[in-house]
């Protein structure tokens, strides 16, 4: 088992529980846990790489353990993944404001369960192997520090959420963000689209034009950071 990825479990259902463990098994050590409680137990002792919970817990909800883990883990550095029968719009919406980084509803293709979970554990080795100074042609972001400089001059007066908004969309370059995608990962919600356009606005205002410019909408998609324009 040493230097296999820890998957913990949550989930009542014997039956799917058994589903995870026999889909993920060959690949990662499964933390099994079928309450709220015992699953909290699991995670401070074992530290897992990624949890995937049920939503419907007999002690309580999985809502509550993903609040709990990330309150836990440190820079949101542990994905979540809620694997639930409950598919409405309100149950993703809350969710993701829990800070899941994935929602999927059962019943749910063992490949697709697999892609997540190797999508996810591949995204967090990334991130944590960008936590040095991260270089853009004339922009470079030190994330550790907080500090942007723009051709070697300190970019005054970002304000965290804002550093955090710049930081990502240079990490996802040249790709284009959806608006979802930032509220999930910046504020851990998939409502209120008005924030990220407010803090794009207020971002651009405070970069150099040259800079600024970098920073493009795309009508119906997102937005992206092209390197040099």
């Amino acid at each position: 088992m040493t230097g296999r990825k820890k998957i913990l479990a949550v989930e009542d259902d014997g039956v799917v529980l058994d589903y995870i463990i026999d889909t993920l098994c060959a690949d990662y050590e499964i933390l099994p846990a079928k309450t709220l409680k015992a699953g909290w137990s699991l995670f401070k002792e074992r530290r897992p790489d990624l949890a995937i919970l049920d939503l419907s817990l007999p002690d309580g909800s999985g809502i509550d353990l993903c609040r709990k883990i990330r309150e836990y883990s440190e820079q949101g550095d542990i994905p979540v993944i809620m694997l639930t029968a409950r598919g409405g719009l309100a149950d993703k919406a809350e969710g993701f404001s829990a800070g899941a980084d994935q929602y999927l509803v059962k019943p749910l293709e063992s490949a697709e369960l697999r892609m997540w979970t190797q999508a996810l554990l591949k995204r967090i080795a990334t991130d944590k192997g960008e936590r040095g100074r991260i270089h853009a042609g004339r922009l470079v972001l030190d994330p550790d520090a907080m500090l942007a400089t723009w051709e070697s001059s300190l970019i005054h007066g970002l304000t965290p959420k804002e550093f955090e908004l710049l930081l990502h969309l240079v990490r996802r370059r040249p790709a284009v963000v959806s608006r979802k995608e930032i509220l999930s990962r910046l504020w851990h919600t998939v409502a209120a689209d008005n924030l990220v356009d407010a803090h794009l606005c207020n971002l651009r205002r405070k970069l150099p034009p040259a800079l600024a410019g970098r920073i493009q909408a795309v009508p119906g998609k997102g937005f992206r950071y092209l390197e040099s324009i």
